[in-house]
């Protein structure tokens, strides 16, 4: 887990792949943006997933908390001729849990093991300042929990990452200490699930 930019998710799933070459790896990934974008000359943070989806016969990929202000029609697009699934953040909300957790729980059950990935960018900037990419329409805390602990209790989780903190951005360190408060809930609720 680091804070390093999103083009890292790249490396991080190939690595998972090579490690559990049979299983059906689904990738879950709380962000404003897609990051499915085109390479064109190098990699960097919007590519990661075009990346994976060119290299993988099935890509298995749920977006949690997607922007329309900061993906563009091309993105969309991108996004369905993949088979992306994914909910933008105006129904990624607490006062909508039964019906993200389905979705989630709907997704897991295409997948033998997951890969959760988190960019601190998809949060509300008021939760998370410290990053590249601030929104104030962002997604809160509580949801994110609540499918945090959903997707560690169901014993399908194989690793996850926290990335695009940005500490020159951050404000009393909030940025930081929601990263470091999210991964000591992922390693409680992965030890209390075993």
């Amino acid at each position: 887990m680091n804070g390093g930019g999103h083009d890292l998710a790249y490396a991080h799933f190939r690595g998972i792949q090579k490690s559990c070459k049979e299983k059906k790896i689904g990738i879950i990934n709380f962000d404003a943006h897609f990051d499915l974008r085109e390479l064109t000359d190098t990699a960097n943070s919007g590519t990661p997933f075009y990346q994976i989806a060119k290299e993988t016969d099935d890509l298995k990929y749920l977006c949690l908390g997607i922007q329309k202000e900061s993906n563009n029609q091309e993105l969309y697009t991108t996004a369905h001729q993949l088979g992306v699934t994914y909910l933008e953040n105006t129904n990624f909300n607490i006062s909508n849990k039964k019906k993200v957790i389905a979705i989630v729980e709907s997704f897991m059950a295409t997948v033998d093991g997951i890969y959760l990935t988190i960019d601190l960018d998809g949060f509300a900037s008021h939760f998370a300042p410290g990053v590249s990419a601030p929104s104030p329409f962002g997604f809160s805390i509580d949801i994110a929990l609540e499918v945090i602990r959903f997707i560690c209790l169901s014993n399908k989780l194989i690793s996850v990452d926290v990335v695009e903190l940005n500490p020159k951005y951050d404000i009393d360190h909030r940025t930081a200490r929601l990263a470091a408060r999210m991964i000591y809930n992922i390693i409680d609720w992965k030890l209390n699930a075993s």
